[in-house]
């Protein structure tokens, strides 16, 4: 398993709620020839919680050789417009990073919503 960091945080221009991954992978042996892979799956698509709660997704990240890890996040819907969703595989530190920000439609603060991982 890859080691991780997550951070909750606001965008301080928007004021959107973001969640920022940092995984870990010392053990991928050519950095070059792989690229982390992630997806978000809906709580519905997964069989690991029963009943699934459709308040959350699962963002998943995937690099050989490693097994893919699970972060269970707010479905709320997320702002992919430009430098809000992003990510970069840095290959000298072997460190994937993505970073996504909610849609804020009332346009109100708050906390960041509940996460787990798993």
């Amino acid at each position: 398993r890859p080691g991780y960091e997550v951070t909750k945080s606001r965008d301080p221009a928007t004021r959107q709620r973001c969640l920022t991954f940092y995984l870990h992978y010392p053990e991928v042996d050519d950095p070059s020839a792989v690229q982390p892979r992630h997806r978000f799956m809906s709580a519905y698509e997964q069989r690991v919680e029963s009943p699934p709660d459709g308040r959350y997704q699962y963002l998943l990240v995937a690099c050989d050789p490693y097994e893919t890890v699970a972060f269970k996040v707010p479905a709320e819907p997320i702002d992919r417009g430009e430098g809000q969703f992003v990510t970069n595989w840095d290959r000298e530190e072997r460190r994937f990073t993505l970073r996504f920000s909610y849609l804020d439609p009332k346009g109100e603060g708050g906390a960041a919503g509940a996460m787990e991982v798993g």
